[in-house]
């Protein structure tokens, strides 16, 4: 597995902090709460926004940063069609959240929860699925982990038995 350098962790944290930093203000400009959609009350804002901006928008951008960077610990243990799948999944999994939660912020009414709902929750658990396949395939390989490597099969380590 390839090894992250200074200079690689600072590109990783510096395309995440300035597309966090973009999306949240992005996220008041591009999903513009319509009328009528229920707001909470005063004293519960504090705790929405950390959850339903920040956040996603913080793992919004540390997608962006392993889409552009992450290749490089790609490995290809079966077919590269299902190395390639894991990383779009990952991705995703981390892009989704901050699309998902605006959309819930304007939602104005339950069939457009429903649609929202379906839409990122499906594709979700797709992507879950798809990274555990991939995870269950490169463990089941036979593959012997490299030295710096852990080996998955002395993990969690068993006591013996004493009887």
């Amino acid at each position: 597995m390839n090894e992250f350098t200074v200079a690689d962790r600072i590109k990783w944290f510096a395309v995440t902090a300035g597309v966090a930093v973009a999306a949240v203000p992005l996220s008041f400009v591009l999903w513009k709460t319509p009328p009528g959609v229920a707001a909470p009350p005063p004293s519960l804002l504090p705790f929405f926004i950390p959850i339903g901006v920040v956040i996603p928008a913080v793992a919004f951008g540390f997608g962006v940063a392993f889409l552009l960077f992450g290749g490089k610990l790609l490995r290809v243990d079966g077919t590269q069609g299902m190395s390639r799948a894991a990383f779009l999944s990952i991705g995703w999994l981390l892009l989704n959240w901050w699309p998902h939660s605006n959309f819930h912020r304007v939602a104005n009414g339950w069939a457009n929860v429903v649609v929202i709902d379906y839409v990122f929750h499906a594709t979700v658990i797709a992507a879950t699925y798809v990274v555990a396949m991939s995870f269950s395939n490169s463990s089941a390989s036979g593959r012997a982990p490299a030295k710096s490597e852990p080996a998955l099969t002395t993990w969690p380590r068993r006591r013996a038995h004493r009887g």
